[in-house]
Order: C-alpha cells, then sequence, then structure tokens
C-alpha cells in the first residue's frame, strides 16, 4: 500500500495510531467508544488536508480531543495597540458638561472674533 500523504499539523500521536490501524476507517474505530462514535471525515481531514475540527460546540471539542488536539484552538495574539495620546485622556476624563462648556466657550470665542475683527490677537496690529 502506498503512503498517503500526512499533513505536517497532524499531531505525532495521531499519525503512529493512524500507521497501527492502517486505514481512516479502522482509525476512526480505534478513536470511537460505547458513547461516541468518530466519524471517518474527522481524522481524514486532518491527516490528509490539515483542517482541524471546530471548538465551538462540545461535540466538537471531544473530536479535538479525540484527535490529540487541544479542546480549544490557540487565539493569535497580536501586539498591542499604543497608548492613547495624553490630551485624548484627559479629554475622555473631564466629564461630559465641562467637554460641553468648553466647546460651548470655544464657539462664543469664535463667534465675537468674527464680528470684531479688530480685537482679535491674530489681526494685523502694524498699522
Amino acid at each position: 500500500m502506498k503512503t498517503p500523504f500526512i499533513h505536517p499539523a497532524t499531531p505525532p500521536k495521531l499519525v503512529k495510531q493512524f500507521c497501527r490501524a492502517g486505514s481512516y476507517h479502522k482509525l476512526a474505530e480505534a478513536l470511537s467508544d460505547e458513547e461516541f462514535t468518530m466519524n471517518v471525515r474527522y481524522p481524514y481531514d486532518l491527516i490528509h488536508k490539515g483542517i482541524e475540527p471546530t471548538d465551538r460546540t462540545v461535540l466538537g471539542r471531544e473530536i479535538r480531543h479525540r484527535l490529540y488536539l487541544k479542546r480549544y484552538k490557540p487565539k493569535p495574539r497580536g501586539p498591542k495597540p499604543p497608548p492613547a495620546p495624553k490630551h485624548l485622556i484627559w479629554w475622555n476624563n473631564i466629564g461630559k458638561r465641562m467637554r460641553h462648556m468648553i466647546i460651548e466657550r470655544l464657539h462664543r470665542h469664535k463667534e465675537y472674533y468674527r464680528d470684531h475683527p479688530e480685537a482679535s490677537p491674530h489681526s494685523d496690529q502694524s498699522s
């Protein structure tokens, strides 16, 4: 019998058991017991294609355990997001009333200088 392709993601214990069993059907029988019958598709997909069963259901976790995988798939960890700038932290911590008051004052200030351009600190006073 020609040796089938064994995916690198297959656990070594499962590869050994597969070599002893000789076929996917016999392997599925060996992984089964009175309470639980293993479908041939799960060992085949893992050994041949590297497709792991889901971990979202109780049955999926049991299948993963019997195939010598962890019951839960490890979650990918990414880098931490950079911390927020200090002015944003301050703005979020001052409270809603204070933020509203600051915005209201800036708005009134802008309207005043729009109506009185000569009083603006940015106007050209060198005349």
